[in-house]
């Protein structure tokens, strides 16, 4: 089996060699709320996503899109509300039918499933593009180094950057550096990708380049939650596009229902602004 090819396999197939729980659920959400002080972000959001599955969350700006996936990998705390990915409760543990934060060595152990690709690129400026997709394989998985510089130019390859892989995040495109961070949190074999608006910050030109990757990841097999605003995309590769308006979720369905026939007046009334 080739490099790319045995990439392809591991990261669709077991995590750092442990075989996944024989559910197909791979995030399981249940009542999530969630405070900013006195605002309550997160209203009760619950939902399902399966292995393999293409979920694409839309709504406004402040509707709570970018906050529910960063509670997924913990990086926001949430109140209420239970969120598992691979069957493992994220961030915290039981206690008494109460929550309690877990220590953060299990919550960096939990976040190694899970890849997060950003609106800003938050590439490490004095590596590389090789260095910043081997760093986290090196010094968090304890990967050798020269298995984990094969697997970033394997890596490299696949999002079309083999030329970059000694150019610097100030050398590169807005999309190619985009492309460097996809191929960053694929390094760590994650069984979920999240995608907090990849594109806004891009040129329109370069969104294209960026979006074919993500198209690429999808007809591969890779479990996948995008905040988008681009609807071309949820079209084409989303197998359900989820609503979001005021903290929770208002409707869901496949793209057919939603660009054809919304039922909720507040999703016809977004869309009718961004299409």
């Amino acid at each position: 089996m080739s490099v790319r090819a045995q990439l392809s396999h591991d990261i669709l197939g077991a995590i750092g060699g442990v075989p996944r729980p024989p559910t197909d659920v791979v995030v399981e959400a249940t009542d999530v709320h969630k405070w900013f002080g006195r605002l309550h972000v997160l209203k009760g959001v619950s939902m399902t996503v399966r292995r393999q599955e293409v979920v694409v969350i839309i709504g406004a700006s402040g509707s709570g899109k970018t906050t529910f996936i960063r509670c997924i990998n913990h990086l926001e705390k949430i109140q209420q509300g239970r969120i598992f990915v691979n069957g493992h409760l994220i961030g915290y543990r039981e206690v008494n039918g109460r929550l309690v934060e877990d220590r953060e060595q299990n919550i960096a152990r939990q976040r190694q499933e899970i890849g997060m690709v950003f609106q800003r690129f938050n590439l490490f400026p004095h590596m590389t593009a090789l260095g910043n997709i081997i760093e986290a394989p090196i010094r968090v998985r304890g990967v050798p180094e020269a298995e984990a510089i094969e697997t970033g130019r394997a890596l490299l390859a696949r999002v079309g950057l083999s030329a970059k892989e000694n150019a610097y995040p100030a050398q590169l495109s807005g999309g190619q550096q985009q492309r460097v961070a996809i191929a960053r949190a694929l390094a760590m074999k994650p069984a979920l990708m999240l995608f907090d608006e990849p594109t806004s910050a891009l040129d329109p030109e370069m969104i294209g380049e960026v979006l074919e990757v993500m198209k690429e990841l999808a007809r591969e097999g890779m479990t996948m939650i995008v905040v988008t605003h681009e609807m071309g995309f949820a079209r084409e590769v989303a197998d359900r596009v989820v609503m979001m308006d005021d903290g929770q979720i208002i409707e869901e369905g496949t793209p057919e229902h939603f660009f054809t026939s919304p039922t909720h007046e507040r999703t016809k009334a977004f869309l009718s602004k961004i299409l």
